[in-house]
């Protein structure tokens, strides 16, 4: 039995699924928490209280969104790919704030809205303080009960540890593929390319046999493939738009880049939150270029540039 419980968040998304999977010996698995406020808490405790507590609990990836409650679970097996918790260690270290805020500048982006983002690690350390988490790998299967298993699929792209869970013909996918919105893609360490391993990540889950997917957000959906597509499609074009902003100025830093570019409200009606989820996205495409000999890197001054290969 799968059930979903739905926990109130703010902004367009609306409410994160937290989904509980019951077996027939009554071993609840748990697949995400919720965000770290009191209304999600009671929420997730009352419906909790209807159907046990469970014995497992799985965290797609460290967004506090997903991994908020965890706290809740100590004296559960609280499980995370290991990508994911060496991200959450490096996070939590001031060399990841450090490197970072030195990129982001490097890149154009005004170091009083860089200093308004990575000022969050202490809330992170309160979710996850006291919390002794099992590290899991690709392809490893979590019992359900004697019969039934749940295969973890690493699907990197949103994070580095992202996964998604396969039982039986159904997918749990986080924030991996949703069904009304592209998840974002942002660059989190330099030498990464986040985009690249999330259209390699989108293939995979293509490739499956499912039935229906049951996001993170959102209505479960059935039809995959479409929507694998129209994911890619988003970032084709996304890719071809930061290209011809290049083309147009000749060269563009990080910054310019991401101001030109068309979102859903314009730059300056952006939130500081949205702000920072454009400029990682901005950067993870332009690494992606970058790797792909489609454009390249110059220096001038304390700022790096971008333009077009020749």
């Amino acid at each position: 039995m799968i059930l979903t419980l739905k926990l109130p968040m703010q902004g367009p998304l609306k409410y994160i699924n937290s989904y509980l999977i019951k077996s027939s010996n009554d071993n609840g698995v748990l697949i995400d928490t919720g965000l770290p406020t009191q209304e999600d808490m009671l929420m997730l405790t009352n419906y909790l209280k209807n159907y046990g507590f469970p014995k497992i609990v799985i965290v797609t990836h460290y967004h506090p969104d997903h991994i908020g409650l965890v706290r809740l679970f100590k004296d559960s097996l609280v499980i995370i790919h290991e990508k994911e918790l060496e991200y959450i260690n490096y996070l939590m270290d001031d060399s990841y704030e450090n490197e970072m805020k030195k990129y982001f500048i490097l890149n154009g982006f005004p170091e009083d809205i860089v200093n308004r983002i990575f000022r969050n690690k202490n809330r992170f350390y309160e979710i996850i303080n006291g919390v002794n988490f099992t590290t899991i790998k690709d392809n490893e299967e979590i019992k359900v009960d004697n019969e039934e298993r749940i295969k973890v699929l690493w699907t990197p792209g949103h994070t580095m540890g992202h996964i998604c869970l396969q039982y039986k013909d159904y997918l749990f996918c986080g924030d991996h593929i949703l069904p009304d919105v592209t998840p974002n893609v942002s660059l989190l360490r330099e030498e990464d390319n986040p985009l690249r391993n999330y259209l390699t990540s989108l293939e995979r889950i293509k490739e499956l046999k499912i039935k229906q997917i049951y996001p993170a957000h959102g209505e479960p959906f059935s039809n995959v493939s479409e929507r694998v597509e129209e994911i890619k499609e988003h970032h084709r074009r996304r890719l071809e738009e930061i290209l011809k902003i290049i083309e147009r100025k000749g060269k563009a830093n990080g910054y310019e880049i991401a101001m030109n570019i068309s979102w859903y409200k314009k730059w300056d009606e952006l939130s500081n939150f949205d702000k920072q989820l454009a400029m990682g996205e901005t950067l993870a495409h332009i690494k992606y270029l970058l790797e792909e000999g489609i454009i390249r890197e110059i220096k001038i001054g304390n700022s790096i540039y971008y333009t077009k290969s020749s």
